[in-house]
């Protein structure tokens, strides 16, 4: 095991639990990254990598949001979320992370590393702290996907009208991850869309701590920052001197086949990012770090941590 757990208090009282893998004792310091990690994982996923950096000299965290993970299990209410925005209580404990983070790394460069709906709370933590960063690591992100989103959105406010935003809906769950996987077909299992290497996928199907319904609220509150995240306005509050990496796969279903994506890294050049570096890997599916050719895109990381952070 290359970490240790560990929970802290969010500004509301809930218990959130994190993973560190503390720098290799050996290497100097470099520098911190935290994670976040998609809907329906948990930040124990991120292993692999986290690993490699701590043997490049970062010190990685990463917390299980809320609903997920050591989180969800303090309770023992996996998907359940009863709050009144999960996006912003979401942000506010990764900064809680980080300030935790600074506190044990002093006068460390920090780099946010966001995967999937990861991503899109790291574009929306960047919106409000993005003083307090110095890069930006995107997994999987997306544009606003017009017509499922569009769709997703009156749903999910309709169903919401009448349920409420504690309760689980199977129809509406189904409604995107069957969509993405529509791509795949014949499809061998529920997350052909993940990645190619059937083995990655066969890992977290027998996952115990993936999670499949959650409760509306968090549904709604990703469609709806979806469509926020990726109007101009965003793109206008990003800080234009952010050194950005943005990667993802051509066959993601939530890049939208490469397009998507490909707008997004549009969006952050037309407002003035001029330091953005954007990888897009032929034949990828959603989860990079999982496909047939992760090495490759660990060194691709590495490589720009390194121009961030010379060694």
């Amino acid at each position: 095991m290359h970490y240790n757990t560990h929970t802290f208090t969010a500004n509301d009282g809930e218990i959130i639990c994190y993973y560190k893998w503390s720098c290799d004792s050996a290497i100097s310091q470099r520098g911190i990254i935290q994670i976040a990690h998609g809907i329906g994982e948990h930040a124990g996923r991120y292993d692999t990598i986290a690993h490699r950096l701590q043997k490049e000299g970062f010190t990685v965290y990463a917390n299980d949001h809320r609903a997920h993970g050591k989180t969800a299990e303090v309770k023992r209410l996996f998907g359940y979320y009863d709050g009144g925005d999960y996006f912003k209580d979401v942000v506010e404990d990764m900064h809680s992370l980080s300030q935790l983070m600074r506190e044990e790394n002093p006068n460390k460069k920090f780099i946010l590393f966001g995967h999937s709906m990861g991503s899109l709370l790291s574009r929306k933590y960047v919106l409000k702290f993005g003083n307090e960063i110095d890069a930006l690591i995107l997994s999987g992100t997306a544009n606003f996907i017009k017509g499922l989103g569009h769709f997703g959105l009156a749903a999910t406010k309709a169903v919401v009208a009448i349920r409420g935003r504690e309760r689980g809906n199977e129809t509406l769950r189904t409604l995107f991850f069957d969509e993405f996987n529509k791509k795949f077909k014949p499809n061998r299992t529920k997350l052909d869309w993940i990645s190619s290497d059937e083995n990655a996928v066969d890992i977290f199907e027998a996952d115990p701590y993936r999670i499949e319904n959650f409760s509306l609220g968090v549904f709604a509150d990703i469609i709806s920052n979806s469509r926020l995240l990726n109007k101009k306005e965003a793109f206008i509050k990003t800080p234009d001197n952010l050194p950005i990496l943005i990667f993802s796969g051509d066959k993601d279903p939530v890049g939208e086949m490469g397009k998507g994506v490909t707008k997004v890294a549009e969006k952050y050049k037309n407002n003035g990012n001029e330091d953005l570096t954007f990888n897009l890997y032929e034949d990828g599916r959603h989860e990079m770090l999982n496909e047939t050719n992760s090495k490759e895109v660990e060194e691709d990381i590495i490589t720009w941590l390194n121009l961030q952070i010379p060694k």
